[in-house]
């Protein structure tokens, strides 16, 4: 028992049971495709994503691999691997934030869909 009367083993079993229902929504949406669908909207809106782009580009265009003397004149599998070691991580970043903030708006395509999908599994149970 604690302080507050509740007992240490139901709080730890709630819990449990918690994680077990979560687990089990995950695996089903898994198996029935949710998680290939919600991927492939993922990336095709934040490819299609204006910001995104513009980053991109942004990033690029700045780049200093392509300022660089004898950039014109590199090898261009050297260069393009120059580039993306410079400006990966930003770029990879551009991409992530515009993901979270597609899968977290539920009024969203993208978001809705998952949203859909937790509840009706949920509803499952």
């Amino acid at each position: 028992m604690t302080a507050g009367g509740v007992d240490d083993a139901e709080v730890a079993a709630v819990h449990r049971e918690s994680i077990e229902a979560e687990k089990a929504v995950v695996d089903a949406l898994r198996k029935d495709g949710t998680f290939e669908r919600v991927r492939k909207a993922l990336i095709a809106r934040c490819v299609a994503d204006g910001g995104v782009r513009a980053k991109v580009a942004e990033l690029v265009d700045a780049s200093e691999t392509l300022r660089q003397r004898g950039a014109a004149g590199a090898k261009f599998d050297e260069l393009v691997d120059r580039l993306r070691e410079e400006v990966e991580k930003d770029v990879m970043g551009a991409f992530a934030d515009k993901a979270w903030e597609l899968m977290t708006d539920e009024r969203g395509e993208v978001g809705g869909m998952i949203a859909e999908a937790v509840e009706k599994r949920l509803g499952e149970r």
